[in-house]
């Protein structure tokens, strides 16, 4: 690549196993200063395991140690207002500098990303969801998205799981004619387990464009890592705008690609964020569906007759 970032060189992985172990801290302190994010959300993990059964035992011994996290919840949000407020001079900054080095150039790299991550999200859409469809819950895709379009479309423009999830439960019930019971219970958990998109596309995306970005050439254990820190991101992240960012320098940092490189990306951030979100709300669609179908909870007769275009004017 012609005027490229200066060369950097990634952390040595070494064996992939001891890369594994690594995610058992032995010093969290040491950790956090190291920006070693999963050892970190490991200790925070069997913390939290230890404070619940702490409280089962003691609930009064326990409120002292939740009042501090309370309060250190609210310091913690405050600065993340003062970050956010600062973003988009450091974005500035930062992207000013990679177009001064690389030219042109960098348009056209930016471009490519955000078509890879269509792209992706599409194929996740066409291939993963409606192979689900077609041979697990025997119905036909595109009837399935004509029938999921409003939830689709919804999540889309709005760019929350969270935001749109009252008409992707609605959804679910009265278009895909799923079961409430079902229905209420993939939908909110869909909304915050089930990030596709955010937690698993997005990161590797990002990990595999930081990589050309900075010169550096990833090794097949890296691969395999980003694959693996892809798949576990995948099943929580924040269901909000932007909600993939926390996620994706996780992903970096235990490659040991650097996490500039999110900011790189923060510019078009809003773009791939729309499909994003959709593919997130379209998997748990899906879900619904398949889950509906295995427990006998979905009324195949009543979504195959429906008359979807009138479902829509009415709706609209």
């Amino acid at each position: 690549m012609v005027g490229e970032l200066a060369e950097r060189t990634p952390n040595t992985l070494g064996n992939i196993f001891a890369q594994f172990r690594a995610f058992i801290p032995s010093n969290p302190v040491r950790a956090a200063a190291d920006m070693q994010m999963i050892p970190l959300v490991v200790f925070s993990v069997f913390l939290g395991v230890a404070a619940i059964t702490v409280k089962t035992k003691k609930s009064d011994a326990i409120k002292p140690f939740e009042q501090l996290l309370e309060s250190f919840l609210q310091v913690v949000i405050e600065l993340t207002k003062i970050v956010l407020r600062l973003t988009p001079y450091g974005v500035l900054a930062l992207t000013s500098y990679w177009l001064s080095n690389t030219g042109l150039a960098a348009v056209a790299q930016l471009g490519l990303f955000v078509l890879a991550v269509v792209i992706a999200c599409l194929l996740q859409i066409g291939l993963v969801y409606g192979g689900l469809l077609t041979f697990s819950a025997k119905i036909n895709p595109l009837r399935f998205f004509k029938a999921a379009s409003p939830a689709m479309l919804l999540a889309f423009s709005s760019r929350s799981s969270l935001g749109s999830l009252t008409m992707t439960i609605n959804t679910m019930t009265d278009r895909l004619k799923v079961n409430s019971r079902v229905a209420n219970f993939v939908g909110p958990l869909g909304a915050v387990m089930n990030m596709d998109a955010c937690g698993g596309i997005f990161p590797a995306m990002v990990a595999v464009f930081a990589a050309n970005a900075f010169g550096i050439e990833l090794v097949l254990s890296q691969y395999v890592l980003i694959v693996v820190v892809s798949i576990f991101a995948s099943l929580g992240s924040a269901a909000v705008p932007m909600g993939a960012t926390a996620f994706t320098i996780i992903t970096l940092t235990t490659v040991g690609l650097p996490v500039e490189a999110v900011g790189l990306v923060a510019g078009v951030d809003f773009l791939v964020d729309m499909f994003r979100t959709m593919t997130n709300v379209t998997g748990d669609l899906t879900t619904s569906v398949v889950v509906a179908n295995s427990l006998g909870e979905f009324d195949r007769d009543a979504f195959n007759t429906q008359d979807i275009k009138a479902a829509t004017a009415k709706a609209i």
